[in-house]
């Protein structure tokens, strides 16, 4: 099952999750129904495990549900809270959009002497999925709820000397969103993208220092067709079945480090951090008893790529309306985007409320509106670049075939 699909709360999901949960589980709805709590959404934290394993990620599930009478729309998946990044526009380039959901990781000892003999704080760094993004749009229903996990490492705070303070933590999640263009897409479409900010429940879970034999270390540089170091590169370390375990970002020596591993199989992979193209490459390595450390190189080729599927693409929200300003359902939607390189053709129906989420490909997109017994109508949309989402209000007027 997708874990990210809309799902009703009900009494066969509660019987199969533990007391303590399953109350918390509860609590929101009751405030919906109460309207004693007035934000818009509620987020619920849970994990499958109660503690974490250095250098191993945690899984943590985020249960999302909308508290109010209306539809809202959420972009997927969140990513690690970071500073804005500052943009000079140029005047002859389209302005790019800003924006997308966070999750920021508050983590705090429980004992109170810990907490005393810290001298630096615990860390939870969100780490992001290791192919190309794949950002869409979530409709949220009134009262509705859908699921999203995030893998986060999950560091101690450290006492003097650097002495990792191992033990029960508390947990907290940040859940927000911004958009630079979140206020025109209200205007547009008379449709809600959520902004805003919530924090979640607080749970406990126990860090723990790595396994006795975790002795290897796997390490390496990433470098670019000229065989020199390349900064900026996000590098990911899986397991055998491609759980993802830890992560970093090069910096302008281009080298990274994973230590303290278990001796296994491990696939290394490498991507361009903002690339809008597929620029993954990977290595599969193996430490073990005779060579417990390992040091590979990640080569990044330059690409030419006639594939739309590997061009990141943005979620886009279209809305079909009537001559009288009513939504119109069952428009089918014909989405054609072509550069002469790329070539694609992406179809969807608006719902009964008029809308169609999609995900197109930066740039001018030809749209053709049909509905059986009306003349074809065809419009534009040109698609900003950047990340967050684009709105676009199309008029169907059904002239008789």
């Amino acid at each position: 099952m997708d874990p990210m699909a809309n799902r009703e709360f009900g009494t066969s999901r509660l019987v199969v999750m533990a007391g303590l949960t399953a109350v918390l589980w509860l609590l929101p709805v009751e405030s919906a129904r109460g309207q004693t709590n007035t934000s818009p959404l509620k987020v619920l934290i849970t994990m499958s495990q109660q503690f974490a394993v250095d250098p191993v990620a945690a899984r943590i599930q985020l249960h999302i549900l909308n508290q109010t009478p209306q539809t809202l729309w959420l972009y997927r998946r969140a990513k690690g809270k970071h500073p804005p990044e500052e943009r000079v526009h140029d005047e002859n380039q389209p302005v790019e959009t800003t924006g997308g959901s966070t999750v920021e990781v508050k983590l705090d000892p429980v004992d109170a002497h810990a907490a005393q003999a810290a001298v630096s704080p615990a860390e939870g760094t969100v780490l992001e999925y290791v192919q190309m993004p794949k950002p869409r749009l979530a409709k949220l229903e009134a009262g509705g709820d859908y699921e999203e996990v995030s893998i986060v490492r999950l560091r101690p705070a450290l006492a003097e000397g650097q002495k990792p303070i191992w033990g029960p933590y508390r947990l907290t999640v940040v859940y927000g969103a911004s958009y630079s263009n979140g206020d025109e897409f209200q205007r547009n479409l008379g449709a809600t993208l959520w902004q805003g900010e919530v924090t979640s429940n607080t749970i406990t879970v126990e860090l723990r220092p790595a396994l006795p034999g975790s002795t290897g270390e796997l390490s390496g540089s990433t470098l670019g067709q000229d065989l020199q170091p390349r900064a900026d590169i996000r590098v990911s370390l899986q397991d055998e079945q491609g759980q993802l375990i830890d992560q970093q970002v090069t910096q302008g020596d281009g080298r990274f480090s994973f230590a303290h591993l278990p001796l296994a199989l491990y696939w290394v992979t490498g991507r361009r951090e903002g690339s809008v193209e597929d620029t993954t490459t990977f290595r599969h390595e193996e430490l073990t008893s005779a060579t417990p450390s390992v040091s590979t190189q990640l080569v990044f080729y330059p690409q030419e790529i006639y594939e739309a599927k590997k061009l990141v693409h943005k979620p886009a929200l279209l809305r079909v309306f009537d001559r009288g300003g009513q939504p119109v359902g069952g428009i089918g939607i014909d989405a054609v985007y072509s550069n002469g390189q790329v070539l694609e053709d992406l179809k969807a129906i608006s719902s009964n409320d008029g809308t169609a989420a999609m995900e197109l490909l930066p740039g001018r997109n030809s749209i053709s509106l049909s509905r059986h017994g009306c003349a074809e109508q065809v419009e534009r949309a040109d698609v900003a670049p950047g990340v967050g989402v684009d709105s676009f209000k199309f008029v169907f007027d059904c002239a008789k075939k």
